[in-house]
């Protein structure tokens, strides 16, 4: 029962924080807000963290060891967590982290006005090189590297973790759909090439992405 409890609770998360994102919802807001939808990506961020923390709150707690690794292995293990560490930060400054946050957004409507888009949001940006030329998702690369080389692994970490693996690639397919109607052949060129999480080669020439 508790498990049932945890996955509802964590899919309840999921559901709300894609929603959120979905071209419908967010054309909803653009109409309610008009320029001022320049403020929704840092609302969104904001919201997401703290649902994210109250889900992480109610949901039950699953202390069941299911393994331990012991060093020396585990240091093989925290290696691989530090490289997924790694990779999340050099994605998050790739990408340019205020924009992601939506507080480059924030400070350009207040400096500037609305974008030229008229939406209140600055035009997107496509990168397929630096962590990109990896693979087309490196942040979801990194959350899985960091989640699934725990040294110790618990059923509530091992439930999170799958959850985490599902809710990427799920996320990965609408994101690109996303992506393929902003930058069109451009997107379609580079997922050609480019594997979707894990990485099959090595990374190529810059080329501009931002967040989605």
């Amino acid at each position: 029962m508790n498990v049932l409890l945890y996955l509802v609770i964590w899919t309840a998360w999921a559901v709300l924080h894609s929603l959120l994102m979905t071209p419908a919802v967010k054309g909803w807001f653009q109409r309610l807000l008009g320029p001022r939808f320049a403020f929704y990506r840092l609302g969104f961020i904001v919201l997401a963290v703290l649902s994210f923390g109250l889900a992480g709150l109610a949901a039950p707690r699953l202390p069941l060891e299911l393994y331990a690794v012991s060093a020396p292995w585990s240091w093989g293990l925290r290696l691989v967590q530090t490289l997924g560490l790694a990779l999340f930060v050099w994605t998050f400054l790739v990408i340019d982290g205020q924009e992601f946050l939506g507080l480059a957004q924030v400070r350009a409507f207040l400096r500037q006005g609305p974008g030229p888009d008229a939406s209140g949001e600055r035009p997107g940006r496509l990168l397929t090189s630096g962590p990109y030329g990896l693979c087309r998702h490196p942040m979801y690369l990194a959350g899985l590297m960091i989640l699934f080389a725990a040294p110790r692994m618990t059923l509530e970490h091992l439930l999170f973790s799958l959850f985490a693996a599902a809710y990427f690639l799920v996320g990965s397919i609408f994101e690109e759909q996303r992506l393929v109607l902003s930058f069109g052949d451009a997107y379609l060129q580079y997922r050609r090439r480019t594997s979707r999480i894990f990485p099959l080669s090595f990374p190529g020439n810059v080329v501009e992405r931002g967040p989605s």
